[in-house]
């Protein structure tokens, strides 16, 4: 396989236009041969298509480390530059803030030894979020199995794509995190168009049980699935895969699936048994009575169910209009939404007791986490984001818990 960007790459460079302060041979050869894409795995080597190399340099504009240190490009989550040794080759994560003389050696973390090792570890990374693409990859498996087969090959190809780097004592900057992020697309593979929105095994809800709740999973019995609920996708995911009980974000509990009016008689609107009328409802979403109530979402909000398509929906009982009704596609899309969120915040949390200043000095792995996890979250199921009103949204932008990570 070949993991290095292409000859078309826009990062290449006219071999009159290099520095003469870039001494290093290879990489000489290596910027104008093979280049650097335009951005992949989290890096953005964009401004080499300006056609020269820029020297690093302080904000005040005063050359950081002797004067031999090129801007290759940045980081695309918090800013950093990625800078490249120009006497000894060797690729560094460096902070352009504030430092001491001009001579003073930068504030920098190693991201790779050579420019053909970022293009190996930069191709590694786009490995494992494009095969996942594939939907026969691993005979079509997806799920947290799956997933941790895939990050230990992509660990071994990264270990081998840069020894110097990954057998250092310290833990290489960027490139762990950048590989968790990609792995995630391999927790589920679209379903067919009579099926649900997302394909993926029992270890998948089995794992979030673990990550957010006690470990414990409710299936249910054929026989405990009322009357109402005529989605066969619907049906087989709560019972083959079942639902993760006593979660954070979503939970649900022993109790049997109800109507939502069995289950909020006080709240929906019942019928008059003389008139055939309905009587006055705190809800507006009076549509939502014969849904199923499957579980609770965060503000006290029950989740309704429509037992006919697998939609699930939001109450409205605490403001006109909001949370907009729609929740999720169905089921699948929930579990996949969630366990992605779950994933990015157990990682975040990993580092949070101080772990990660104490390891690198620039690279920030919650810039990273937070500033994709938006985004993954809202492409399982687009429409769960599409206005400020929509419930997913409003946990993504809610000011005082500070985004979805820091719930």
């Amino acid at each position: 396989m070949h993991t290095g960007p292409t000859a078309n790459s826009h990062g290449r460079l006219a071999a009159e236009t290099l520095p003469a302060g870039l001494t290093h041979g290879p990489s000489r050869e290596f910027l104008v041969e093979r280049g650097l894409p335009g951005t992949a795995a989290d890096l953005d080597f964009t401004a080499l298509r300006g056609g020269r190399l820029e020297p690093f340099t302080t904000r005040a504009g005063r050359p950081i480390g002797d004067g031999r240190l090129w801007v290759l490009g940045t980081t695309d989550y918090c800013g950093s530059r990625v800078v490249l040794d120009g006497v000894t080759g060797a690729v560094l994560l460096a902070d352009a803030g504030t430092h001491g003389p001009a001579a003073a050696e930068p504030v920098h973390d190693p991201l790779a030894s050579s420019l053909p090792a970022l293009a190996e570890l930069i191709g590694t990374c786009e490995w494992v979020s494009e095969t996942a693409r594939h939907t026969d990859a691993y005979d079509g498996r997806r799920g947290p199995d799956v997933m941790a087969d895939v990050i230990e090959a992509a660990a071994v190809r990264l270990r081998g794509a840069d020894p110097e780097l990954f057998g250092a004592e310290a833990a290489p900057a960027h490139w762990r995190t950048c590989l968790l992020v990609r792995s995630l697309a391999w927790g589920a593979r679209p379903g067919p168009a009579d099926a649900l929105a997302y394909t993926f095994g029992p270890d998948l809800v089995r794992d979030l049980a673990r990550l957010d709740g006690d470990g414990r999973v409710r299936h249910y019995r054929p026989e405990e699935l009322p009357e109402q609920l005529t989605h066969e996708p619907t049906r087989r995911l709560l019972t083959e895969l079942g639902l993760p009980l006593a979660g954070e974000l979503f939970s649900v509990g022993d109790e049997p699936l109800r109507t939502m009016a069995e289950a909020h008689p006080d709240t929906f609107a019942d019928t008059d048994a003389e008139t055939g009328t309905e009587t006055d409802a705190e809800t507006g979403r009076g549509h939502q009575r014969d849904f199923l109530a499957v579980g609770w979402w965060p503000h006290d909000l029950r989740v309704a169910l429509d037992g006919a398509t697998g939609r699930l929906e939001l109450p409205q009982w605490y403001g006109e209009g909001e949370p907009a009704a729609y929740l999720n596609r169905d089921l699948s899309a929930l579990l996949y939404a969630w366990w992605i969120y779950e994933r990015l915040r157990r990682e975040w949390y990993r580092w949070d007791n101080g772990a990660a200043a104490d390891t690198w000095r620039v690279f920030d792995p919650f810039a990273l986490l937070s500033s994709r996890v938006d985004a993954m979250v809202e492409a399982v199921d687009p429409e769960a984001f599409r206005t400020p009103a929509h419930s997913w949204r409003m946990l993504a932008e809610d000011p005082y818990t500070g985004g979805l990570l820091s719930h």
